[in-house]
């Protein structure tokens, strides 16, 4: 027999600190550029380990204390690892466009949308602003740059932009600096880095682990002592680790999750031995109440906890409207006869995981009759957990959507070229033997450029969406078949096994879908080129320079057929004889 009492959520952590969620979405942003742009996520990790030094230093050199006046060492890692996060889903085509005013906006704009950050985003929107003496950006009278925002930029000014595995000459570097120097930099931050080793940074290795290491460190290191912190002959007041352990292995879990079911079970294991539950349960919720297949469940010794029965009254209706009210708590009435005795033993505990407004769903911990009872301390410590579960699972959600827009083609929703790189290097890591079965189809539509200069690019669009439509209506086998669009006219199909006896018939299909979906307009083709993978092609490079050869001399048999058709015996000699290397593209690296 249990009763229902409710109790209020912990308040959150303290002002100034970088919340733990926050910490997962930041490094979950670094993992997206390692798979966009190895050397965007390699400069990430270079100018955090240079900010976080130079922060230490300026605190040491200024006697400054960590109060409300200063940011917390975790804000600073985070802005210099991220000053450059626009470049994850937009980057410039040209060497000027590095220095776009625009850049920083979009960044603090992509930041600012995660829960958070927003202090991060207003770093990485300022960090470019130029120092004129008076620390006021431009146009910008009574703010000012903040300090996060002018450690950010001598970090990014002394990194620089080094390619994946290499750093900077740091003499060069801080001769960079120094010329910046009460120019476009804060001099006192440069006077600073003067004083700092950088002698021994080295390449980071996987930059999203040092950026998580380095976040850590600044939210595990104490803040500097202040007039109202106990003096070292005072008593030291007891602290509750447990939050704090809590607290790090979700944000770790939200770092390194794949996926959001992966994430839940990290978490409901941690759940398990932070409050010494016998069972802990993730539901989702439906529309109206909690759905029955829990999506991560955790039990110690083996056997349920939960009375099948108890386990039923979760999905009842009601059980989702005291969920809106706060954390539901049971207790054993057993262990005190009168129900309404506010000492009755804590048997379970459920917290509502909200999104936003709404019920996501609930955290669920119970107890065995023979062994200890949940105490408040565990109440506090589970809804805190529920709040970290749900800024986690909303966390992974923007981490998916970000590798979603770092490896799809925006218009036709196609892998594109870092998709397509992925997919061959996994192939030939294989032996030839294996790989002999498996084919490159490279496509490029025709007349593409003629129908953008008399159309528009509307109708170009249209046009490309036509030819990636045609290239997965030819997919004879999806789970072994990639699609890419790679370029402005350029796609590719993988097929991974079975493209022996498939490659040719796919490739009539897609020139034959592609033709059929100009209906009734003007007609329209698409080339087509095929290389398989067997022991002549040693490397991704190879295959995609066969097959775009093949696609080439398809380009250019169609011409001399519509040539012929024309009847034009000059231009039929000259095809005959010299190669039209006019409309060529580069060798593919």
């Amino acid at each position: 027999m249990t009763d229902s009492v409710h109790a209020s959520p912990s308040p959150p952590a303290a002002l100034g600190e970088l919340p733990d969620t926050a910490v997962g979405a930041v490094v979950a942003l670094v993992r997206v550029a390692e798979l966009y742009d190895p050397a965007v996520a390699h400069r990430a990790a270079l100018r955090a380990i240079v900010a976080e030094r130079l922060y230490a230093e300026y605190q040491t050199r200024t006697g400054a204390t960590l109060d409300a006046a200063l940011p917390h060492g975790s804000m600073i890692v985070a802005s210099a690892a991220l000053s450059d996060v626009d470049l994850i889903i937009s980057r410039p085509d040209d060497p000027e466009g590095a220095n776009e005013p625009t850049r920083p906006l979009l960044g603090a704009t992509l930041v600012g949308s995660l829960g958070g950050l927003t202090n991060i985003a207003t770093a990485i929107e300022h960090h470019r602003e130029r120092w004129d003496g008076t620390g006021i950006p431009s146009g910008l009278r009574g703010l000012s740059i903040p300090l996060t925002a002018r450690i950010t930029a001598v970090a990014d000014a002394i990194v620089g932009n080094p390619t994946a595995g290499f750093v900077p000459s740091w003499h060069h570097a801080r001769r960079r600096v120094s010329r910046l120097k009460g120019e476009s930099l804060d001099p006192s931050l440069c006077d600073v880095i003067e004083h700092i080793n950088l002698d021994d940074i080295v390449a980071p290795p996987v930059p999203s682990s040092t950026i998580a290491a380095l976040l850590t460190k600044a939210r595990t290191t104490p803040a500097s002592p202040t007039p109202d912190d106990p003096t070292p002959d005072d008593p030291a007041p007891a602290v509750n680790l447990a939050p704090l352990a809590t607290s790090t292995t979700i944000r770790n879990a939200v770092a390194a999750a794949g996926n959001t079911s992966e994430l839940l079970n990290v978490i409901a294991s941690n759940t398990l031995g932070a409050v010494g539950a016998a069972e802990v349960l993730v539901l989702r919720s439906s529309s109206t109440q909690l759905v029955a297949d829990p999506v991560a469940r955790v039990v110690d010794g083996g056997q349920p906890a939960l009375d099948p029965s108890r386990l039923d009254d979760l999905y009842e209706f009601s059980t989702q409207a005291e969920l809106r009210t706060g954390v539901t708590l049971a207790r054993d009435t057993a262990a005190a006869p009168n129900a309404s005795d506010a000492t009755s033993e804590i048997d379970e505990i459920i917290a509502p995981i909200m999104v936003g407004t709404e019920i996501w769903g609930a955290l669920v911990a119970t107890r065995r009759r023979t062994a200890h009872r949940f105490t408040p301390a565990d109440v506090a410590l589970l809804a805190n957990i529920a709040v970290e579960t749900a800024d986690a699972i909303a966390s992974t959600t923007h981490w998916a959507e970000m590798e979603r827009m770092a490896l799809r083609d925006q218009l036709t929703g196609l892998g594109n070229r870092h998709e397509l790189y992925r997919v061959l290097d996994e192939i030939f890591l294989q032996p030839p033997t294996k790989r002999v079965d498996t084919a490159l189809i490279m496509c490029d539509v025709d007349g593409l450029k003629i129908v953008n200069d008399t159309l528009g690019h509307h109708a170009g669009d249209r046009l490309l969406i036509d030819a990636a439509a045609a290239l997965k209506g030819a997919v004879r086998d999806s789970e072994r078949t990639t699609v890419c669009r790679i370029g402005g006219d350029e796609f590719c199909m993988v097929i991974n096994g079975g493209a022996l006896l498939t490659a040719h018939d796919i490739s009539d299909t897609i020139e034959r879908l592609f033709a059929r979906s100009a209906g009734s307009g003007p007609a329209r083709s698409i080339s087509c080129g095929i290389a398989f993978a067997d022991d002549t092609v040693e490397s991704r490079s190879a295959l995609l320079r066969a097959a775009d050869e093949n696609q080439y001399q398809t380009k250019r048999a169609r011409k001399t057929v519509e040539r012929a058709a024309i009847g034009d015996p000059d231009i039929l000699a000259r095809d005959a004889g010299t190669p039209d290397t006019g409309d060529r593209r580069a060798i593919r690296d």
